[in-house]
């Protein structure tokens, strides 16, 4: 039997958001490789800050959409007083060892970020490219919680962690955008969108990979040059039934494989400029 509404998960239902949320934080985690206490607090700020956003749209959809009351919005305010709370509790422990105008940025530019994405949902322009790029770049700038947590600033490689990882996520969402339209249009039996967005992203992604490359940073080059070629493979194979056909399971279980691939790359660019 279906749960009932009142029952709904409080968790995102984007299974790979998760992945693009997390990849960052313990990628950047690897290559500081060191240990303190600060990186619970910090990882539990980047995840209740991705949490929150689910029960603040059921909110604002009670608010502004639904003409009745919903069953599953008084639970949604249950989670969002809870996760408001541990949110205050992370921020007083890290408040603790980090300046408080960090945390002022940090926290401003999460409101603001989780406030975008809730009005954007709420009025179904979640596949707007702009906002894409946003999100991608949202959830890239966990890899930041990771090195302000360990250290209390962010190294120059932490900054290129975050970009890579930023315009990586967003190559991605577009191609994932891209066969879903195609799957969509292989079932109405009508063309499918031309996904041109994902193919242009690919092709800036792979131009900017020969840039570092040329400018001796071969590792991270490399990390974007594969992120392109993987993904103008998977836009090039759309045309044809059996990718079309491929579960979405399957298809979200090879894209973790290439993201960890990616990271791993990039970790290993990190460590390389650590070294030399």
């Amino acid at each position: 039997m279906a749960p009932s509404a009142a029952s709904k998960s409080p968790l995102p239902r984007e299974h790979g958001a998760w992945a693009m949320l997390l990849q960052p934080f313990l990628g950047a985690w690897i290559v500081v490789h060191k240990f303190s206490w600060t990186i619970a607090p910090a990882l539990a700020s980047v995840v209740l800050v991705f949490l929150i956003r689910e029960p603040l749209i059921t909110l604002a959809r009670q608010k502004w959409t639904w003409r009745t009351t919903h069953p599953e919005t008084p639970q949604a305010r249950r989670y969002v007083a809870i996760e408001l709370a541990l949110l205050a509790a992370s921020g007083a422990a890290l408040l603790l060892v980090w300046p408080w105008w960090i945390l002022a940025i940090l926290g401003v530019s999460a409101a603001t970020l989780t406030a975008i994405a809730v009005l954007v949902t709420i009025r179904n322009r979640q596949r707007a490219v702009w906002f894409q790029a946003l999100s991608a770049a949202g959830l890239g700038s966990s890899a930041l919680a990771a090195c302000l947590a360990v250290s209390g600033s962010v190294p120059l490689w932490g900054w290129w962690f975050w970009a890579l990882h930023a315009a990586h996520f967003l190559a991605a969402i577009l191609v994932v955008h891209a066969r879903l339209d195609a799957r969509i249009a292989a079932r109405k039996n009508i063309a499918a969108p031309s996904g041109r967005a994902a193919f242009w992203a690919q092709i800036a992604f792979a131009a900017a990979g020969l840039a570092l490359i040329a400018t001796r940073h071969a590792w991270y080059g490399s990390a974007a040059i594969f992120s392109a070629a993987v993904h103008l493979f998977d836009l090039r194979t759309l045309s044809t039934p059996q990718a079309l056909a491929m579960p979405m399971k399957t298809v979200g279980v090879r894209a973790m494989s290439f993201s960890i691939a990616f990271t791993l790359l990039v970790v290993a660019g990190s460590l390389a400029g650590l070294i030399s």
